[in-house]
């Protein structure tokens, strides 16, 4: 029993260790990792350098926020433009937003 047990475990590492790993996180040299971050498009504003809008960490409470946050983006952390993903349950439409 333990030897095919230790067999099943050594077929997995080898499986395993061809495989791509995606760090999601701190890179390793001190660099920012990008942030996803969703709002209603209709708060959604560039004006001098900053975006606006009521930004939230994910599609469900980019809903229920219904005014402008304190949070401000700047500009030159775009790593994408901003792109409809869905509407909520009021049709609102969501963008979603890639930034540092």
């Amino acid at each position: 029993m333990w030897r095919w047990l230790l067999a099943f475990g050594l077929l997995l590492s080898v499986t395993c260790y061809g495989e791509t790993t995606i760090n999601v996180g701190p890179e390793a040299e001190g660099g920012q990792s990008p942030y996803l971050s969703f709002c209603q498009l209709r708060f959604y504003e560039e004006d001098d350098g900053r975006l606006y809008c009521n930004w939230a960490v994910n599609f469900r409470y980019a809903c229920f926020i219904s005014y402008p946050n304190d949070k401000i983006l700047q500009a030159g952390s775009k790593i994408s433009e901003p792109e409809v993903v869905g509407e909520c349950d009021n049709g609102e439409p969501i963008i979603k937003l890639f930034h540092y």
